[in-house]
């Protein structure tokens, strides 16, 4: 059987799920920065502020395990289908 064809429509799920993740992230960190600046368009340190509070608060640690997990996953397909190629 051809592992392609199973892979292939896998690893797209997996890289939905990823985006998903992401940009949920993503928008979260954003109403965080408009929230802490008081502006519609937060700048350059309060966007800094909100990326380092993802990185250290306790608040995004949900969000942190979720995209690792799906980021592992996804480089885990990435490297099944190398792996079918060889």
């Amino acid at each position: 059987m051809n592992w392609l064809v199973i892979l292939l429509p896998i690893q797209g799920m997996i890289f939905v799920v990823w985006t998903f993740l992401m940009y949920r992230s993503l928008f979260r960190l954003r109403r965080r920065a408009v929230a802490r600046s008081g502006q519609i368009f937060p700048g350059l340190s309060a966007t800094l502020e909100a990326f380092g509070a993802f990185v250290t608060d306790p608040e995004f640690a949900r969000d942190r395990r979720q995209l690792g997990w799906a980021t592992v996953v996804m480089l885990a397909s990435i490297g099944a289908f190398a792996l079918t190629r060889t």
